[in-house]
């Protein structure tokens, strides 16, 4: 019997048969984001779609009482690769993942939360699943906007995600 928590976690983490409520649950408690008040609002059922909020806070504003880029920028990284990952588990792929780069553009100071929609779409998994089997290894593209509270366009970003697949 395991009763350490955090080898708990990271074996269900490194499972297909984890639930968005689960995945949701850990990632809300994971210190960086608490510090950087980065909140999973929710994951749909199929991992598709992952929805993010990152609350303006005395914690993460700057003197101009905008969010820091640098908290724009952990609220953007890692969310494609762990979707990412999680679909492909479901596939029977384990891989080893990561942000490979981020493209960010400001559009307008961040005055208010700002939330992030994630998508992935199933050509996209297609894409990756097919180079994972044919190069062991897949990096792509894929972009989100950040939005203001007032329904506009902040920021814009794309993510680089690198999957490389286990032995």
């Amino acid at each position: 019997m395991n009763l350490n928590p955090v080898q708990y976690f990271l074996k269900r983490y490194h499972s297909p048969e984890l639930k968005p409520k689960e995945l949701k649950r850990m990632l809300n408690l994971w210190f960086p984001f608490l510090v950087n008040r980065i909140s999973i609002i929710s994951i749909s059922e199929d991992f598709h779609h992952m929805d993010v909020c990152l609350k303006h806070s005395f914690w993460n504003r700057n003197p101009n009482k905008s969010i820091w880029g640098g908290s724009i920028a952990s609220a953007m990284d890692p969310f494609f690769p762990i979707i990412m990952k999680q679909l492909l588990l479901r596939r029977g792929l384990k891989t080893d993942f990561y942000s490979q780069a981020i493209n960010i553009q400001f559009i307008k100071m961040v005055k208010s939360d700002v939330n992030f929609h994630f998508r992935i779409n199933e050509d996209e998994i297609t894409r990756a699943e097919k180079a994972l089997n044919e190069k062991g290894k897949y990096s792509g593209w894929h972009s989100v906007e950040g939005v203001s509270l007032e329904n506009e366009a902040c920021v814009k970003g794309r993510v680089q995600v690198f999957l490389r697949k286990r032995g």
